[in-house]
């Protein structure tokens, strides 16, 4: 079974990107958090870990497993071990080799850019950190903005003829193949309805 492993840190943020070719895909596993989560504490991904039938998987990029080196080195050991193979997109390279032993220069180069990952990120906390503090001496500083349940309120409005109808067809039954075929609407987009959790399946 080939799947898709899709992760984006907030509900509005656009999946597009990361669901070109879906068709590829038996099962595409979509994940809502950040990537400092641990990749078996996420909800899909822990399906995914559990799905034995899974024997490869396709990411956009690495930091799609996560931004902490030693979880993302531990994931793909696991799969590695499994006898799964990833496939890094932007890289063009997968885990394992034809001969299904560990690709030692895909190695080489995850371990690289999980290494960049993570300081990239801790960068941005200390930016972050210094910018709400120098916002906190200046009596500026307002909190977090709330803006995506905004976003996603309008997006429901946008399409909320579409969502009514795929959720008519899921409660009888019908597959996401099957609903898109007969309502005419890109598999992507019932993906991002999936992953706004404007419909359930």
């Amino acid at each position: 079974m080939n799947a898709k492993y899709v992760r984006i840190s907030t509900p509005d943020q656009n999946l597009e990107r990361q669901l070109l070719n879906q068709k590829e895909f038996d099962i595409i596993y979509i994940d809502i958090c950040s990537g400092s989560v641990l990749f078996e504490d996420r909800n899909e991904a822990s399906k995914l870990l559990k799905n034995k039938k899974v024997t490869k998987i396709t990411i956009g990029e690495i930091t799609r497993l996560g931004r902490n080196m030693n979880d993302i080195l531990k994931t793909i050991q696991y799969f590695t071990d499994s006898g799964i193979n990833i496939l890094i997109e932007n890289l063009g390279l997968t885990t394992l080799l034809p001969s299904g032993k560990a690709n030692d220069t895909a190695s080489l180069v995850i371990n690289i850019l999980a290494s960049i990952g993570q300081h990239e990120r801790a960068l941005l906390l200390e930016r972050t950190k210094q910018g709400i503090d120098i916002a906190k001496t200046k009596g500026i500083y307002k909190g977090r903005k709330r803006g995506a349940t905004k976003d996603i309120e309008e997006y429901k409005a946008k399409y909320i003829k579409d969502i009514e109808a795929v959720k008519s067809l899921l409660s009888e039954g019908s597959s996401l193949s099957q609903i898109s075929r007969e309502l005419d609407i890109p598999r992507s987009r019932l993906y991002t309805f999936k992953a706004k959790s404007l419909i359930h399946y």
